[in-house]
């Protein structure tokens, strides 16, 4: 159960969990927890937390945290961008994008190592 002390993969479920109830708050709809859109970004704040734990863990100059910012860069871009432009509905604003990294961020920080 080595699965269950990886404290970055611990963080990162736990930036997904809170985002998500975040929106069901947010938007006061138990329907929305899950969903693609909306405030704040799950995706971003789940790829957030993820890098800024490994960076914190591994240090800001390890290979592992090249990985995981270039995967956050791509998320972002990818929900701000890509998936906006396929479907308005299942992309985010940049705000809601920035909501989610700067949840992710703060959560990393929080967490203990």
């Amino acid at each position: 159960m080595h699965l269950l002390a990886n404290n970055a993969l611990l963080t990162a479920f736990f930036a997904f969990l809170i985002a998500q109830f975040l929106k069901v708050l947010i938007y006061k709809d138990i329907k929305s927890f899950g969903r693609y859109g909306g405030m704040p970004s799950a995706h971003v704040a789940t790829v957030s937390a993820l890098a800024w734990k490994v960076a914190r863990i591994t240090g800001y100059d390890s290979p592992n945290t090249a990985i995981a910012a270039i995967f956050l860069a791509i998320i972002a871009s990818d929900a701000v961008g890509l998936r906006r432009k396929v479907d308005p509905n299942s992309g985010h604003t940049f705000i809601e994008a920035l909501a989610g990294f700067l949840l992710g961020t703060f959560l990393a920080f929080i967490i203990p190592k």
